[in-house]
């Protein structure tokens, strides 16, 4: 298996490489996923979110893999932006969960933080400002992140 993951990682480079295109690209760790989550068949919780003015959806699936550690899928698909579906991981603290979400939106991989405020059986995502290092985006400081303003997921029966 993670020979198969291997070939693949190395192919989609090679072809991202070959790309004549002067966009700036990074890669997704295939291996993200498949190495962390081989304990993890089923995600410990699952969120949606639907804009009842047509606005977009988008699901998320926590697995956690303990000592305040997670890991999990995201898919947006919003109105009036590109539909971008990845992975994460990241960390709890507190109420609050912070990870680097690394996804592809039209053909091109991507690379941002994103953050969570728990609140019952909710997730407040938070925005804030934000910078770019690295090819990746990171919130300036993550203490000032304002929750509950755009996407609020609720929490939901997890559907394989």
């Amino acid at each position: 298996m993670k020979k198969l993951i291997a070939a693949i990682a190395v192919t989609t480079s090679i072809m991202a490489s070959c790309q004549s295109d002067s966009k700036k690209y990074t890669t997704v760790d295939s291996t993200i996923m498949s190495d962390q989550q081989a304990d993890y068949k089923e995600p410990d919780e699952c969120f949606s979110y639907n804009d009842k003015n047509g606005g977009g959806s988008a699901s998320l699936r926590i697995y956690g893999t303990g000592y305040n550690k997670v890991l999990g899928k995201i898919t947006y698909t919003l109105s009036g932006k590109d539909k971008n579906d990845g992975e994460f991981t990241g960390i709890t603290k507190g109420d609050t969960i912070i990870v680097n979400y690394k996804f592809k939106s039209e053909g091109v991989y991507s690379n941002r933080q994103v953050a969570w405020l728990r609140q019952g059986d909710q997730l407040l995502e938070g925005y804030g400002d934000i910078y770019e290092v690295n090819n990746s985006v990171k919130f300036k400081d993550i203490s000032k992140l304002t929750f509950g303003k755009s996407i609020i997921f609720d929490k939901v029966e997890c559907k394989e």
